[in-house]
């Protein structure tokens, strides 16, 4: 579809354009924005009227696990599922997280690479959801975090086997963990380290020259140093981020993702199990100084939900956004890190997540101007992917 969508104020990474603005959509693509006043040929467009509205890109979440369910002990009732079950439940949350206006996510981790396989049909037209860089199998040490969907691998020869085994699967993106988590399996420690510094840099150089960014899970000071010095894209987490590290990660262009969100959730909410609030609590003071000194050494903060995670539910992209204003980001940084930071940090910012001639047609409107109340970005009244208009409420 041709659109020109009229009479909308635009607002992205660099603030609110002057004025009340036309935008002009051709095969996907915005073509051109342009004042109001401004007079633009309609001959071969289809002309809506945005009533003042606010449009804004469509969202980035750059941490997702679709396969998850987002309940109480997500890992628990996978368990219980055939890959089946699986699956098309995963299909049910990739066309929940687009209906809530996120219309790219990174998946980073999933049982059998049903992520991968997900990312294709979404692709190909056969389902509905957001644009998917998906991980699939995470690559984790023998006994190490993840294990329920992980290759397990041990020293540089194997970790080099699963790195290439993920990209011929079609992963966009090598996932492994330099450290232990929260939640998914009792009896690891949070500060425990994982994959070794030899291991990770086997990792990143294969992944590289393949042109595959490297995602790794890091809470405790030693992974993350591990990680950093081996070379990776992202840190997920990072609850024990040194100034320092943050620096030589901003140095090469990399970007921490925080998921902020789902730990306080984890480590405040009722009925989650009991190990995994335990271990929430004890870094909870943690995670907040570490976006402190992110900020401090010009790190790229990502936003990342963990969505499918012990009460995160797919498409809560905006309660992380306003967890990180708590922790000090502007409301403007904030969508900053949900739009041109994600796409910069997928190596995509020269293709979406701006309102520019020549990026993508991923768009959201919503009626009030969400600058003054991040909350006015849930259910967007219109959502259009790639110039398709897939909700219209």
């Amino acid at each position: 579809m041709n659109l020109l969508l009229q009479n909308v104020q635009v607002i992205d990474d660099r603030g609110e354009a002057s004025g009340r603005q036309s935008v002009e959509i051709r095969q996907g693509k915005i073509h051109a924005v342009l004042p109001v006043s401004q007079p633009s040929s309609t001959s071969d467009l289809q002309v809506a009227d945005g009533k003042g509205a606010y449009l804004l890109p469509g969202l980035i979440d750059l941490h997702v696990h679709l396969v998850w369910d987002g309940s109480r002990d997500p890992a628990e009732s996978m368990r219980k599922e055939r890959r089946e079950e699986t699956l098309l439940r995963a299909v049910g949350h990739a066309r929940q997280t687009l209906d809530s206006g996120i219309t790219t996510v990174r998946d980073l981790g999933s049982i059998d690479d049903a992520a991968i396989d997900l990312a294709r049909a979404v692709e190909q037209g056969h389902v509905l959801g957001p644009r998917i860089f998906a991980s699939g199998r995470t690559i984790v040490m023998t006994g190490g975090h993840d294990a329920f969907w992980g290759i397990t691998a041990d020293g540089p020869e194997e970790i080099l086997k699963a790195t290439r085994r993920q990209i011929s699967r079609g992963a966009k993106v090598i996932k492994t963990c330099a450290t232990g988590g929260v939640y998914g399996r009792e009896g690891e420690g949070v500060l425990d380290e994982e994959l070794s510094y030899e291991e990770m840099r086997v990792m990143v150089e294969e992944a590289h020259k393949r042109k595959v960014p490297v995602a790794v899970h890091a809470i405790g000071q030693k992974g993350i140093s591990n990680a950093v010095a081996a070379g990776v894209d992202t840190i997920e987490h990072g609850h024990q981020l040194t100034y320092l590290q943050a620096a030589e990660l901003a140095a090469r262009n990399g970007t921490l993702v925080p998921t902020l969100f789902v730990y306080r959730q984890i480590a405040e909410q009722p009925n989650i199990p009991e190990y995994a609030q335990a271990k929430a609590r004890e870094i909870a003071n943690d995670h907040q100084q570490a976006i402190r000194l992110a900020r401090m050494a010009g790190l790229r903060i990502g936003a990342g939900t963990d969505a499918g995670s012990p009460l995160t539910p797919h498409g809560s992209l905006v309660d992380e956004l306003l967890t990180l204003v708590e922790v000090g980001l502007s409301p403007l940084e904030a969508l900053k890190s949900a739009t041109y930071d994600a796409a910069l940090t997928l190596g995509k910012g020269n293709e979406f997540g701006r309102i520019e001639p020549g990026y993508l047609a991923d768009l959201i409107l919503v009626p009030e101007n969400p600058l003054q109340d991040l909350r006015r970005l849930r259910s967007p009244s219109s959502v259009w992917k790639e110039g398709h208009q897939v909700v219209s409420r």
